[in-house]
């Protein structure tokens, strides 16, 4: 177990002090399971398309795991890298593409419905934008 923790452990102490970081981390490793999850099936992904689930397919579902992977490893890299100015920025810029996405679907295409499966990003990437906004110049050092 020593073998597990202790490289996980000096993982995490290399993060910039404060909670944002930890919560950049904590929604990549959920936006890696939600990857894995549309690589294998597209159950949960109906549930968040709920307004149109007959226009989620495999196709659509792999794109969407390979989006959502993407935006986690920037994520992540921001997670330990929020000093700096541009990869603040796109830790940002991922969130404002997220909720762009899920409010173009709930009001232009129709493709999700108010519901807790929608709810879910939504609220991740509202709250995330927030905090980012709020606390920007108390991360970055570097131009």
């Amino acid at each position: 177990m020593e073998a597990i923790i202790t490289p996980l452990t000096d993982l995490l102490s290399a993060l910039p002090e404060g909670y944002l970081p930890r919560w950049l981390l904590f929604t990549s490793a959920l936006g890696i399971f939600n990857s894995i999850q549309n690589f294998c099936t597209d159950t949960l992904t109906k549930r968040v398309y709920a307004g149109k689930p007959q226009e989620v397919t495999p196709l659509s579902g792999r794109l969407f795991a390979t989006w959502t992977w993407s935006v986690s490893m920037i994520r992540i890299y921001a997670a330990f890298h929020l000093q700096h100015r541009f990869m603040y920025n796109l830790g940002i810029w991922t969130y404002v593409i997220a909720l762009t996405h899920y409010t173009s679907e709930l009001f232009i295409f129709r493709g999700c419905k108010f519901n807790g499966p929608f709810l879910s990003p939504l609220f991740v990437a509202v709250t995330s934008l927030i905090w980012l906004t709020q606390v920007k110049e108390d991360y970055i050092k570097f131009n």
